[in-house]
């Protein structure tokens, strides 16, 4: 059953983030995951990097999501040509942008994107099949978007809403605030838009940073789920043995 399938069918799908854009840690740590969020928005991903993660991950039989950078139908299609299995695409604001992003994404008679992908048709070269198993995933992002949630999800082809609570909350408070800290500024609208997404039978997701935040967001009803970044783990492991480090020197030194 392809991811697409398993969300439309309201499983929990739990994601793997990579940031750091390393095929390396696809293959080290996201065995077993349900899916791989590919970065390519806010990182410095290059075109064979992002290749070469989509082949790392398709030999392990876990579908890939880029996060693209633009509403640009020439880049998204490129994108998928690497045979990603879908796309997240941010700060889309209305039901147009999201049209014009599907209508990019699936082969006619769905959509209008371009065939000709060697690596794509590769792994597979039913058209068809395709089809079934592209994912679009919108990011809300703004009030906008928050107010348009249901006329974006009612868009034939769009899998998902996915909630940027960081952008959102900026743009609602009008100054910066870390992941964690903007979910109690904007819970109406993340509510909204899980409801939203529950009534129109489209998969809700977001980004979990920690077990308990994982926990509390399937609680809520959010079904596309990115277990973090990469890199966020890292730091915060090295943060945490760096304490410890820490406190285990005070004691040394108070002992002396």
């Amino acid at each position: 059953m392809y991811l697409k399938e398993r969300l439309a069918a309201g499983h929990c799908q739990i994601g793997a983030g990579i940031y750091s854009n390393s095929p390396d840690l696809v293959e080290l740590v996201a065995r077993d995951m349900d899916w791989i969020w590919w970065e390519a928005q806010h990182s410095h991903a290059d075109w064979q990097t992002i290749v070469h993660g989509v082949r790392t991950a398709y030999g392990m039989r876990i579908p890939v999501l880029v996060r693209t950078w633009t509403h640009n139908g020439d880049t998204i299609e490129r994108l998928l040509d690497t045979g990603a299995e879908g796309i997240i695409v941010p700060m889309v604001n209305t039901p147009e942008q999201a049209e014009e992003i599907v209508s990019r994404c699936y082969y006619p008679p769905l959509g209008n994107r371009s065939c000709g992908s060697v690596r794509m048709e590769s792994i597979e070269m039913d058209l068809n099949e395709w089809n079934k198993r592209i994912i679009t995933v919108m990011m809300i992002e703004t009030p906008e978007a928050v107010k348009n949630a249901e006329s974006i999800a009612g868009v034939p082809g769009v899998d998902g809403l996915l909630i940027g609570a960081r952008d959102l909350a900026i743009r609602i408070l009008g100054k910066s605030v870390d992941n964690d800290a903007a979910f109690p500024h904007v819970k109406r609208e993340m509510d909204h838009v899980v409801r939203v997404c529950q009534q129109t039978g489209k998969a809700a997701g977001i980004i979990a940073l920690t077990p308990d935040a994982l926990a509390a967001r399937i609680q809520e009803g959010y079904r596309l789920i990115c277990a973090g970044m990469d890199v966020d783990h890292l730091r915060a492991t090295y943060r945490r043995m760096r304490e410890t480090a820490q406190e285990a020197i005070d004691m040394e030194v108070t002992s002396l």
